[in-house]
């Protein structure tokens, strides 16, 4: 079977969405044939590159979304490649949601639509929920990255075909070796914590939706204010740094260039926390469980599909004294205890969210399109 795969997010571009689709493509490729079309200026427009099982091209974007996907779909018309696969697969970003539809329609193709978390949220409440309403609605399938994703879809009652289909890792390309641990001593010496202080760490694209002004004002009620150290690793909003600095809070900023870098940030830290007001399922989440590092969380999205209180610590999302007793909590917490539920998660990673067990996922959606009715 040779598949037709679109998306704005693939390496080289960076994030969890780009690592997601790398990684289900490389499994996917161990079946059938995956073509990845990537909506990227990053790359020569339209040269195609052999890759194993499948190629990669680049497809130009242009300011007006109209001419970006006009452009694609004359370029589909002289791509038999394309018209000549078995299924089309749109994989988050609004140019998916807003193109693919049409030219499945147009091809007389099955579709799926991948949805991970923040290319559903964005659109369902924007100018572009037209779009999606109809993505929704014409799609063969649909590919949800969280429980929550399939039941809010299926109560729209414009599609029966809403599969859950949870994110994985693979484990191995996260095993810890003393190199790993010797650096993230060095690190945590360079950003000169105050000592005894528990440091909680914050890693990806830390926009608004992440909740990080929530836990600072919850933070600022709790036993751990004065005892905490906040290590922020990717890409912090200017406001949380002026809010950091003006509530005189103890914190640090890294920029992993290398996945090495970025196990040491993970493991100088005594828990990583993710306060999300919304989510999809977040790839920190089991990186940092590989890691055994402990995770503080809200109740959100795919939050909990993965995490409960039996090995981690939650919050209910946006009410403070739930995150001030959570915090309180876990500073409480004897280590003994903390690293049993870390083990428990753990385990829980490497049992039932593999690669494996995620592609599974996709190749019965994938297979069995052309029996699906909507």
């Amino acid at each position: 079977m040779v598949i037709s795969w679109f998306t704005e997010n693939y390496p080289p571009n960076k994030g969890g969405m780009a690592r997601s689709c790398d990684r289900i493509i490389n499994s996917l490729r161990k079946h059938h044939t995956v073509n990845i079309y990537h909506f990227t200026n990053k790359m020569k427009a339209f040269e195609t590159v052999a890759q194993v099982n499948g190629n990669y091209t680049a497809i130009p974007v242009f300011e007006d979304s109209a001419h970006t996907l006009n452009t694609l779909w004359t370029f589909i018309n002289n791509n038999s490649d394309i018209t000549h696969s078995k299924a089309l697969v749109a994989y988050g970003s609004h140019l998916c949601l807003k193109g693919l539809p049409l030219i499945a329609k147009w091809t007389k193709q099955p579709l799926l639509i991948c949805f991970r978390g923040n290319d559903f949220d964005t659109a369902i409440f924007s100018q572009k929920k037209q779009d999606v309403l109809f993505a929704i609605k014409h799609a063969t399938a649909i590919a949800c990255v969280t429980k929550e994703k399939v039941n809010r879809i299926k109560a729209l009652q414009l599609n029966n075909n809403v599969f859950f289909t949870p994110n994985a890792i693979n484990t191995n390309h996260w095993k810890v070796l003393p190199s790993d641990l010797d650096l993230a001593k060095t690190l945590t010496k360079k950003i000169n914590v105050p000592q005894n202080s528990l440091i909680i760490g914050f890693v990806g694209y830390l926009k608004q939706k992440k909740g990080i002004d929530f836990f600072i004002n919850g933070l600022k009620k709790s036993t751990l204010y004065k005892r905490v150290h906040l290590h922020f690793v990717g890409d912090l909003e200017p406001h949380i740094t002026w809010q950091l600095n003006a509530h005189n809070i103890s914190h640090s900023i890294a920029k992993p260039e290398s996945q090495t870098d970025l196990m040491a940030n993970y493991l100088m830290c005594n828990a990583i926390a993710i306060p999300s007001i919304y989510d999809g399922m977040p790839n920190v989440i089991f990186e940092a469980a590989t890691l055994k590092v402990p995770i503080i969380a809200s109740n959100v999205g795919g939050i909990t599909d993965v995490l409960n209180n039996n090995n981690s610590f939650i919050f209910k999302s946006l009410i403070e004294s739930s995150l001030i007793n959570t915090l309180n909590n876990f500073y409480a917490t004897n280590t003994e205890t903390i690293q049993q539920k870390s083990n428990k998660l753990e385990l829980l990673i490497k049992t039932k969210y593999t690669p494996e067990s995620e592609i599974s996922n996709y190749l019965k959606i994938i297979e069995n399109m052309h029996s699906y009715e909507n």
